[in-house]
């Protein structure tokens, strides 16, 4: 199937009807969001949503709450939409915080990469006789965007397109409140959607993944825009999977937790921890202690 690369830029109310009337016949859609600093303490100003032949830009720095409040709204709540998306956790962040807007149904694309690679790679056995907290080698680097565009869809164009506008972002994401929006930022947002539907049909081998794909999305999705304060520290921002996000094979469910790691603040079961660190109240979880090991 052809990759689309045609757009639409949202940017006046009168065309938001017929773009919403096009995205809700769909049950499968890509969506992305651009902005400065984007995050609850951000400023989201473009939403880009993808069926597999058309790509709508919403210039939500234009049109702000309104664009939310007459459709928008509706097809990000929808659990009837399912949603491709690609490290969902600074867009939920700001949907929520900033447009109270709690986006569902989403299939994220950064775990379904992690569990494609597990698939495919061998299997250590006599784990379960090791404690929790030694399991260093189940602590996983999530890869980027650009990386799996390399890795799984081949397309030498949506590359240099994304490339081209990396190198004009790069230290000035001021400019998404820029406008007009160059073409370059416009062909950015393209890719950053057209590509998620040839990358999902690669990495998902075969259906009976999406509902632990589907659980573990929406814990993705949950997992800072849940916080009440947010830190935006080391132990948020590094290129480690958090635990206890994808469900193991044959399950939908996770580990009862009661301890919250000091660093990260998340809860995890107590033989995460060593018992030293129990003792002293200054346990830190697997994934804090690689990041930690790593700035040192």
């Amino acid at each position: 199937m052809a990759t689309p690369t045609d757009h639409t830029l949202i940017d006046n109310k009168g065309a938001i009807a017929s773009a919403f009337s096009e995205i809700k016949s769909r049950k499968l859609i890509a969506v992305d969001c651009e902005g400065v600093n984007l995050s609850r303490k951000g400023q989201l100003t473009i939403l880009t949503i993808a069926t597999e032949t058309k790509v709508f830009i919403f210039d939500v720095f234009k049109l702000g709450q309104s664009v939310f409040d007459n459709g928008l709204r509706e097809i990000l709540e929808s659990k009837s939409i399912e949603k491709l998306m690609f490290d969902c956790r600074q867009d939920s962040d700001s949907l929520w915080h900033q447009f109270k807007v709690k986006i569902t149904g989403v299939l994220d694309l950064q775990l379904l990469d992690i569990i494609y690679r597990r698939k495919n790679r061998p299997r250590r056995t006599q784990t379960q006789s090791i404690k929790r907290c030694d399991r260093d080698w189940e602590v996983e680097n999530i890869n980027g965007y650009k990386r799996c565009l390399e890795n799984y869809v081949y397309d030498a164009k949506l590359l240099k397109q994304k490339e081209k506008g990396n190198n004009e972002l790069r230290d000035n994401y001021e400019i998404w409140k820029v406008r007009p929006l160059s073409e370059t930022l416009i062909d950015y947002c393209v890719v950053d959607v057209v590509a998620m539907f040839p990358m999902y049909r690669k990495l998902k081998e075969s259906d009976e993944i999406l509902p632990r794909l589907s659980v573990a999305s929406e814990k993705y999705a949950d997992i800072w825009r849940a916080m009440e304060e947010r830190r935006f520290d080391k132990f948020e921002f590094n290129a480690c999977l958090p635990l206890d996000i994808i469900p193991e094979e044959g399950t939908l469910s996770f580990p009862f937790a009661s301890t919250k790691c000091s660093k990260c603040q998340r809860k995890f079961p107590t033989d995460e921890f060593r018992s030293k660190q129990l003792r002293n109240g200054t346990q830190v979880c697997r994934v804090c202690r690689k990041v930690q090991q790593q700035r040192r």
